[in-house]
């Protein structure tokens, strides 16, 4: 069974190797790292990958979607900094990491900012307060945490019962789903609403 299993995996981790432009790893030192965040809980994954852009996430969906069976039971966990208390940034499968590649800090101005999910709180906050702005959901993790991860775990901190929680300070989301399709996420107004509709 465990030989069966570790062809299974290294079939995937070939295949995906060939599908991306990014980094496939699993390495055992790469599985370590990665089976852990910072809830008491561990999953050692099979596979970490670095996508390049978001084609390569794109593919990666694809190809779950297509291969996933009930022995292998292929996931994807998408991961920054691994600060999570919940145990949400680990799983046995497939990890995607956030933080190699998609690392940008956009446009910054003392209204609003575009942001990757793997760019560092710390580094964001340095951008945003030479434009004399803060996104003051302060987790106590913010030397550590990553924005992709304070928008998916709608993060707060010291500053929150004062300015809120980082969902108050999400305008707009680039997100790819399960179908390996983009979407932008926003609130519409009821005539945009009534327009789609």
């Amino acid at each position: 069974m465990v030989e069966w299993c570790q062809e299974i995996m290294s079939k995937i981790k070939t295949e995906l190797t060939e599908l991306i432009d990014g980094e496939v790893d699993d390495s055992t030192k790469a599985k370590d790292f990665y089976s852990h965040d910072a809830s008491m809980f561990e999953l050692r994954p099979e596979v970490v990958v670095s996508p390049k852009n978001s084609d390569d996430i794109k593919k990666i969906i694809k190809y779950v979607s297509s291969n996933k069976t009930a022995e292998n039971n292929l996931s994807i966990t998408a991961r920054s900094g691994g600060t999570d208390m919940t145990g949400g940034a680990i799983n046995q499968s497939i990890i995607i990491d956030m933080t190699k590649h998609f690392n940008t800090i956009g446009e910054v101005d003392s209204q609003q900012a575009q942001v990757q999910p793997g760019v560092y709180y710390r580094d964001f906050e340095k951008a945003t307060l030479t434009r004399d702005a803060l996104m003051p959901s302060f987790p106590a993790s913010r030397e550590l945490c990553t924005v992709g991860g304070m928008v998916a775990n709608n993060s707060g901190g010291e500053k929150s019962l004062e300015f809120g929680k980082t969902e108050k300070f999400v305008n707009e989301l680039k997100v790819i789903l399960s179908d390996g399709k983009e979407y932008i996420v926003k609130p519409l107004k009821q005539a945009e609403l009534e327009e789609m509709m």
